[in-house]
């Protein structure tokens, strides 16, 4: 389970460096100012959340990206067409353009030496860096109620297939060229719009369309968090010029398992039976894999990294993070699920929840337990 949950977060779309605090302001800027704002990537998930709230918050905005993932958005910015997979020569258009960005935010890289490209071109032209991590840059999960100066994964070298080092080495590259001028974005498990994960595909769908649906007779804990509320802290981080580090996880206050099905039931207005089944006829019995067939769901009295969803949300919450009420987070969800507004991610080996027909069987035979 440990190896699938650190490849799940990186789809879904950690000795640790010194963090700040409390927010930090640079003096460069002042609050409410219109800023000239760089965004590389901008148009696939997160991305238009954040772009979409840097454009409530009354700034210019231009997009860096090849011009491929959704060009129908956002045709009235300006954009600068380039591939950071070509290395450097894939910044030709960039480099080209005159002038500076008050904030460049980075929102893609799995790769350290995108991150590092990208810093090449930009870094006399920026001041301040903001980079979209992942909780999987995190070492393990052992300890409940981890914060941002909880240890990153070890290594020196960009691995194939090891988001989470990889994430932890792009975070390195950022603190490294902009020590005084950073910030770094954790999220866990993003849902809302354009989500292609197992919240809106999987689960809510169950909800919505099956007439009964297993679930593990159990409350642990679950985090997750909307894209439009990391959208809106990167927002508030341009404007306020925060840095330092932040666990993009929520909700605001714990949430169990039960209550994340049951609250999303009610939000959808279904009338679906939830079954609620024995942990140890779910995992014993049926051989089910919590997370990753009962997406979201980790049994903390079986799992050696219990921390993994309750990893603290203190310092966002105190540098002004809000999040969306949940009910409107699944209604965002599911809609953008019917209405297809996500991408499926290509040469994706994750297979998420059970099939209808193994769902139905076990019902049938929980159903016929003495």
């Amino acid at each position: 389970m440990k190896n699938n949950r650190r490849k799940f977060i990186g789809d879904i779309g950690m000795a640790g460096i010194a963090t700040f605090t409390v927010p930090s302001i640079f003096a460069n800027f002042k609050a409410g100012a219109r800023l000239n704002v760089l965004v590389l990537g901008g148009t696939n998930f997160l991305g238009p959340a954040i772009v979409k709230s840097l454009l409530k918050g009354g700034h210019e905005v231009t997009l860096f990206n090849r011009g491929i993932t959704n060009p129908h958005l956002f045709k009235d910015l300006k954009r600068i067409f380039g591939d950071r997979e070509k290395g450097l020569s894939g910044y030709t258009n960039l480099t080209s353009q005159k002038g500076r960005w008050d904030i460049v935010i980075d929102v893609w890289p799995q790769h350290p030496k995108f991150v590092k490209d990208a810093i090449a071109v930009i870094k006399k032209r920026t001041t301040h860096y903001i980079f979209i991590s992942s909780i999987a840059a995190y070492n393990h999960y052992i300890k409940i109620g981890m914060d941002e100066s909880s240890p990153r994964r070890k290594g020196t070298s960009y691995e194939p297939g090891n988001y989470n080092l990889n994430k932890a080495l792009c975070e390195k590259v950022v603190e490294e060229n902009f020590p005084d001028n950073f910030t770094i974005l954790r999220p866990g498990a993003i849902v809302g719009d354009r989500d292609s994960g197992p919240f809106g595909t999987y689960l809510l769908h169950r909800i919505a369309n099956r007439k009964e649906i297993l679930a593990p007779d159990s409350n642990d804990p679950v985090q997750f968090i909307d894209a439009q509320d990391i959208g809106n802290f990167v927002n508030k981080c341009v404007e306020s010029a925060i840095k330092g580090h932040f666990n993009m996880v929520g909700p605001a206050s714990t949430m169990g398992y039960k209550e994340f099905l049951t609250m999303a039931k009610d939000a959808l207005k279904s009338d679906v039976k939830i079954i609620w089944m024995d942990v140890k006829f779910l995992v014993t019995e049926m051989k089910l894999e919590p997370f990753m067939q009962i997406p979201f769901w980790i049994p903390v009295a079986l799992d050696p990294e219990p921390g993994f969803h309750q990893i603290s949300n203190k310092k966002a919450i105190n540098a002004g993070l809000k999040f969306t009420d949940f009910k409107e987070t699944v209604e965002i969800s599911y809609d953008s699920f019917k209405e297809k507004r996500f991408i499926l991610e290509e040469d994706s080996e994750l297979v998420f929840g059970i099939s209808d027909k193994k769902e139905n069987e076990i019902i049938e035979k929980w159903k016929k337990k003495p």
